[in-house]
């Protein structure tokens, strides 16, 4: 271990978010001494290590790339994609001198919203950037009809695939406000993927078989069974979005994926049909469904 310290630098992807480091996950790695290119993406955190102390650290842009020592590590240099551009770092450490040259580019997301029921609002964001998330964090403010904000919160959404939607859910306090939806906005905070593996889009290996398995006024199940055709593992989410008979949507569901090639597997889906008017019964109408697969295989490929 003691000579793997000396010659390997692993780098390492970070989540930074509200002065909360998460458990770092080894994205790439390179030798002491040898210049490093990395990519980044506005929005993206990483820390680099070669597991002694840091001395000092030299920036060309902070701008571009905001450096520092790690606060709770001193072995660690935290590295933030601010705006696009280049910079090189170059960090001195008791075993040597590391010099990493990154790229940043931009990110873009874009945000949709719709009221499916009492204190629920959908989140449809669509990833602009040419890069496959794992994750991302994001923040969302709660408007009134006046502009007055009434909540503001960090909410998280999954698998960010370019020119795909992704699907997550906002909930509030309906007794206390009543938000207006067209005044309702998010930014982007953080996103997440490993710099040392390459994504790969793995809808046309993933194959999806879906129908109605039961429909009543309360609810309608939907059955989705998938198979990877693929040679390789996939991972994602799979996003089942309930609709009117209008087109509006009026619910979703999201599934988890890690499925490993050749592997079937088998789950359901439920809508549930909310009265939305108690002295009539009456309750929200199912229309359909789609399923949306965002879905890619990661494969380590750094030297």
């Amino acid at each position: 271990m003691k000579n793997l310290s000396k010659n390997l630098l692993l780098f390492l992807l970070v989540f930074v978010l509200a002065g909360t480091t998460v458990s770092p996950i080894i994205a790439s790695a390179a030798r002491t001494g040898r210049v490093q290119t990395v990519v980044m993406y506005v929005g993206e955190a990483y820390e680099s290590t070669d597991f002694t102390q840091v001395k000092s650290i030299k920036n060309t842009n902070q701008s571009v790339v905001k450096t520092s020592k790690d606060k709770k590590n001193n072995k660690k240099v935290v590295f933030e994609a601010k705006k696009a551009g280049k910079a090189k770092i170059t960090y001195v450490t008791k075993t040597g001198t590391v010099v990493i040259n990154v790229t940043v580019k931009k990110s873009k997301f874009e945000y949709k919203f719709y009221r499916i029921g009492k204190g629920e609002i959908l989140v449809e964001v669509t990833n602009k950037t040419g890069a496959i998330f794992q994750d991302g964090k994001f923040k969302y403010s709660l408007k009134g009809t006046d502009g007055t904000e009434y909540l503001s919160e960090v909410t998280s959404v999954y698998s960010l695939m370019p020119n795909k939607k992704s699907y997550a859910k906002i909930v509030f306090n309906a007794s206390a406000f009543d938000p207006d939806v067209t005044k309702t906005s998010m930014k982007m905070v953080r996103i997440s993927r490993s710099p040392a593996y390459t994504y790969t889009n793995a809808e046309k290996k993933f194959k999806v078989k879906d129908s109605i398995k039961s429909q009543t006024e309360e609810q309608v199940v939907v059955s989705v069974n998938s198979k990877n055709t693929g040679k390789l593992p996939v991972s994602g989410n799979m996003f089942i979005v309930f609709y009117d008979a209008q087109g509006a949507p009026i619910n979703y569901v999201s599934r988890s994926i890690y499925l490993k090639a050749g592997l079937t597997d088998t789950t359901d889906a439920t809508c549930y049909l909310d009265m939305i008017n108690f002295e009539t019964k009456e309750r929200k109408v199912f229309g359909k469904y789609k399923v949306y697969k965002n879905v890619y295989t990661s494969v380590y490929t750094d030297k």
